[in-house]
């Protein structure tokens, strides 16, 4: 884990914070831009991952003839469903935050170590270098306040710099 730098970098602005909080079927990226205005939620998304492998299926696997006798047997997938979805849900996260690397000085990154890891692969060098914390658990589930509260010096640091939320 890097060390957290200063609010103020040294054009006299404000660092440009985004947290990302995600699972592997939904995210929310928490957005401070500007002195006082709060902690605003940018983008709220979330995946089919998040059901089961059986309401995925569109229909019933397909099927292979056994060649010993008249049996039929479902084939699998190599990859299940659901980690599918979990697949293509990391890729569209880490397209939103490509497109967005603008817009962003510091990227915090509280996921699953699994989603993170994932994440962290899929985005570019230049984004990974700006990733200033990284917590392996999931926080979907709390309020922007909680989640504020458990990043330690960044959550602090995010509080008094933009007057709390």
């Amino acid at each position: 884990m890097k060390a957290v730098t200063a609010a103020k970098s040294g054009r006299g602005k404000d660092k440009r914070v985004w947290v990302v909080v995600a699972d592997g079927g939904q995210a929310r990226i928490l957005e401070s831009d500007s002195a006082h205005a709060g902690v605003s939620v940018r983008l709220d998304m979330s995946s089919d991952a998040r059901l089961t492998g059986g309401k995925l299926a569109a229909g019933r696997l397909p099927r292979a003839q056994e060649s010993a006798n008249a049996a039929r047997h479902g084939i699998e997938p190599r990859v299940s469903l659901k980690q599918h979805e979990k697949d293509l849900f990391v890729a569209r996260l880490a397209d939103y935050l490509k497109g967005g690397r603008t817009r962003f000085d510091q990227l915090a990154i509280v996921a699953p170590a699994k989603i993170g890891a994932a994440l962290k692969a899929a985005l570019p060098a230049a984004i990974v270098d700006r990733v200033v914390l990284t917590r392996n658990t999931d926080m979907t589930w709390m309020t922007v306040p909680e989640i504020l509260k458990r990043l330690g010096p960044l959550g602090t640091q995010i509080q008094k710099t933009r007057g709390g939320q």
